[in-house]
């Protein structure tokens, strides 16, 4: 889990349009719920590094990280949010 990076977009559901905080977004699928979300350049930049880089990788929407989250809880006691 520790070398687990975790990349959570905002799903279309919850944001009509893309965040204003988050430029150059682009639609795609949840790898989790198959659902349409938006994904920054700034992140698709980050996932290609990380790809590159051989870094575990977790692509998913808001819901389904919280889902997530909610069901293994005990892996996350000791993670650390780095704001990009």
């Amino acid at each position: 889990m520790n070398d687990l990076n975790i990349v959570m977009c905002p799903p279309l559901s919850s944001y009509e349009t893309p965040p204003p905080d988050q430029p150059g977004c682009e639609l795609f699928d949840c790898p989790k719920c198959k659902q349409p979300m938006w994904l920054s350049k700034k992140k698709r930049g980050m996932l290609l590094f990380l790809s590159l880089s051989n870094k575990e990788i977790m692509l998913c929407c808001y819901h389904c990280l919280k889902d997530y989250v909610t069901e293994n809880a005990h892996e996350f006691r000791d993670i650390e949010a780095v704001n990009i």
